[in-house]
């Protein structure tokens, strides 16, 4: 519902965003979800930050049956049947003095060995579990970089070097 978002609401995710309220309105309003994938974001372990006590954060850990057509962009997928088991993810609201809510964060994978999105979170998850991985690295399972694999094989011996 729109009225609940503030005027000056932005939509933060690790990739996508940040988005203004009336592009995040359209944008995830024209993918369908709600009507492609049929089960529960499953969200729990709701808190207020006690930094920010306008703030609530909480997770979730979905498991969603793709059962109607879901639209990104102008690509519209079929509903395949296939179950998408989303990890573990965190996510925030902040509200302002009306109740309405000013930010929304998420998207953030705690544990990337659960599920079938291969640790991606958000839609992009959903998108790889059905078979639509999306074309940018960005939108890919997370793979380390040779420069990374080479670092962390000196991990073990790192404190004897830096002494």
């Amino acid at each position: 519902k729109p009225e609940l978002l503030s005027d000056d609401f932005l939509f933060s995710f690790p990739i996508v965003g940040p988005l203004r309220k009336a592009e995040f309105v359209h944008i995830y309003s024209s993918f369908g979800v709600s009507k492609a994938m049929s089960g529960s974001p499953n969200y729990f372990n709701f808190f207020v930050d006690p930094m920010e006590p306008n703030r609530v954060w909480f997770s979730s850990r979905g498991q969603y049956k793709h059962t109607g057509d879901l639209k990104f962009g102008p690509k519209v997928i079929s509903p395949t049947g296939k179950t998408v088991v989303t990890p573990p993810q965190m996510l925030s609201f902040s509200f302002n003095d009306a109740g309405q809510c000013y930010k929304f964060t998420g998207g953030y994978s705690v544990d990337k060995t659960i599920g079938n999105t291969e640790g991606l979170g958000g839609l992009f998850g959903i998108l790889h579990a059905l078979g639509h991985t999306l074309p940018f690295h960005e939108g890919h399972p997370w793979k380390p970089s040779l420069s990374w694999e080479a670092y962390a094989k000196h991990f073990p011996k790192l404190q004897e070097l830096w002494k």
